[in-house]
């Protein structure tokens, strides 16, 4: 039935309706484990509030099985049987976040339509950032990077370029050849951490953690270092220097991965489009990734010619002038299509139920086979052991009554 109503797996988020200039691959590895694959995108792509909704669901769902069996069994019920089922449910749910998180596996990438267009990720991290996971160092951040259909990525740690200049030393000769790491740095300023771009990191010196008290060294070329307004953050109150100042605001992320992220990225989908029309700001996307899970959930894509053949050097200042040149234009944010967030209690307390059914709708047909093909897999196996089961008991209740028969025969001779 989801099939006969299947929606794109990506989306033009400024134009929903809009078709997109790409497709979302997923390898053949990703499809063979399908089931467990596009469960853990969508859990790597909820809000706070889906997640609640979402652990809800499955507590419930949990609980009312377990009821269900233990009617069925006659054993009755215990408070002893109860808290052993919520320990396996606990354990079970720590597990499967475990393993979004941590666990190496395929990833769905974004496969573009022309050879002039570069998707970007304008903030991402490595173990550098006080926050960032131990051991994603800047490779592995370009392995996740590229494996999720990028094709160039800022790193934008905290107050730190260590892994910039790790990332830009393994960069390659001609920008077409591999993936390629751009400088950039997230600051503070007051409540905001807004992303600087366009700054070489080997003679910047980051004086002070605070957007203000930052000295900033620009980058070789004719487009000017910029800044970008990072989600979650207030967008009705921007500070003044961020747009008066002698380096502005040049983009603000429509989407960005963190779940506060994308919390306020669906909630404030409308208030983000006007603040870009109204101060001639680039719609950008963020991974925010910090090293967990393996998930993009969004592309910047921008239309570049000639960009294969640029150096990194020059195609960050290529990327920073399409920005100045078009503004809201310039960039085309191509976001996975999940479930919207939820805006009152009844959305909130049936948004477990969307989620599932909004990742059911935008599967494509190898993954349909994989989930029936586990979905038939498992059905034997579990009819196969129910025989088995079967044979026991009957083989059982045979011996008994061998043994119950015996001494009557022995008498009677």
């Amino acid at each position: 039935m989801t099939a006969v109503f299947s929606l794109t797996p990506v989306v033009d988020v400024a134009h929903p309706e809009a078709s997109v200039t790409a497709s979302l691959h997923t390898p053949f590895a990703y499809d063979v484990v399908a089931p467990f694959s596009n469960v853990l995108d969508a859990l790597s792509l909820l809000s706070p509030a889906q997640y609640a909704a979402t652990f809800a669901l499955c507590a419930i769902s949990f609980l009312g099985f377990w009821i269900y069996r233990r009617a069925r069994s006659r054993r009755g019920f215990s408070a002893k049987s109860l808290v052993r089922a919520v320990l396996v449910f606990t354990g079970g749910t720590v597990a499967v976040v475990g393993i979004g998180l941590i666990a190496a596996r395929p990833m769905a990438s974004l496969v573009l339509a022309n050879r002039d267009l570069i998707a970007v990720d304008f903030h991402s991290h490595t173990e550098a950032s006080h926050d960032g996971r131990s051991g994603f160092d800047a490779e592995r951040n370009r392995e996740w990077h590229s494996s999720s259909g990028f094709d160039a990525a800022y790193i934008t740690d905290h107050r730190t370029f260590e892994g910039v200049l790790s990332g830009a030393a393994h960069n390659p000769a001609r920008s077409g050849d591999a993936m390629v790491l751009l400088p950039g740095v997230e600051l503070r300023d007051g409540d905001e951490h807004p992303i600087l771009i366009g700054v070489d990191p080997k003679r910047m010196q980051i004086t002070s953690p605070d957007w203000q008290g930052t000295a900033v060294e620009a980058d070789r070329g004719p487009a000017p270092p910029m800044l970008l307004l990072t989600m979650p953050g207030n967008i009705l109150r921007i500070p003044l220097n961020e747009i008066n100042g002698a380096v502005r605001l040049a983009g603000v992320e429509a989407v960005d991965g963190s779940p506060r992220g994308m919390a306020q990225s669906g909630r404030d989908r409308g208030a983000i489009m006007a603040l870009a029309g109204k101060l001639h700001l680039a719609l950008v996307a963020g991974s925010d990734n910090h090293g967990w899970g393996r998930t993009a959930p969004a592309w910047s894509v921008l239309r570049i010619p000639g960009w294969r053949d640029m150096t990194p050097a020059d195609l960050d200042i290529a990327i920073r002038s399409t920005i100045v040149a078009r503004g809201p234009l310039a960039i085309q944010v191509i976001a996975r299509r999940t479930a919207p967030v939820p805006q009152n209690r009844v959305e909130t307390a049936v948004g477990g139920v969307v989620i599932a059914v909004v990742m059911m709708r935008t599967m494509n047909i190898p993954d349909r086979l994989s989930w029936i093909a586990w979905s038939w897999g498992l059905c034997v196996l579990s009819l196969a052991n129910a025989r088995r089961n079967r044979y026991r008991l009957r083989s059982r209740a045979r011996k008994r009554t061998d043994r119950k028969l015996r001494p009557v025969v022995d008498a009677a001779a």
